[in-house]
């Protein structure tokens, strides 16, 4: 799965549950037109409000596990409006910087972080990627 899409389905289960969800909601809405004809993605809106509401349950209930499993089910929409439209990934990009990151708590920030931390090695190089949360006090 690219990168980008897990971080981003991690941010909008996020960002959806919080005071910037009709952001959110215009921002994601607006990926959807750009890929599908209109008919086809007026839906969408309706399945950001179901989500917010599956997110905001899960919330007061602690179940951590269908927040999960929510971030899966969008990251995998998500892979899906990339494969139809491959360059929609630089717009996947602006938005989690742009408006779903910044709508999240430093420690959902961080983890979303976490998502995006890729390296590549060509021939026989080798590289080693080391990585800390945001809140970890190691030297």
């Amino acid at each position: 799965m690219d990168p980008v899409v897990a971080a981003f389905g991690t941010a909008l289960v996020g960002a959806i549950a919080t005071d910037a969800w009709q952001q959110v909601h215009e921002a994601v809405t607006g990926l959807w037109r750009r890929v599908h004809p209109r008919e086809k993605a007026d839906g969408i809106g309706t399945e950001l409000d179901d989500l917010r509401e599956q997110v905001l349950l899960a919330r007061r209930d602690g179940d951590t596990g269908t927040e999960r499993a929510l971030e899966g089910a969008w990251q995998l929409r998500l892979q899906q409006l990339l494969r139809a439209d491959p360059a929609l990934a630089a717009e996947l990009r602006r938005v989690l910087d742009q408006v779903l990151t910044p709508a999240l708590t430093p420690a959902e920030q961080a983890r979303v972080g976490t998502i995006i931390m890729t390296g590549t090695s060509h021939d026989s190089s080798t590289f080693t990627q080391i990585g800390i949360q945001a809140n970890d006090t190691r030297p």
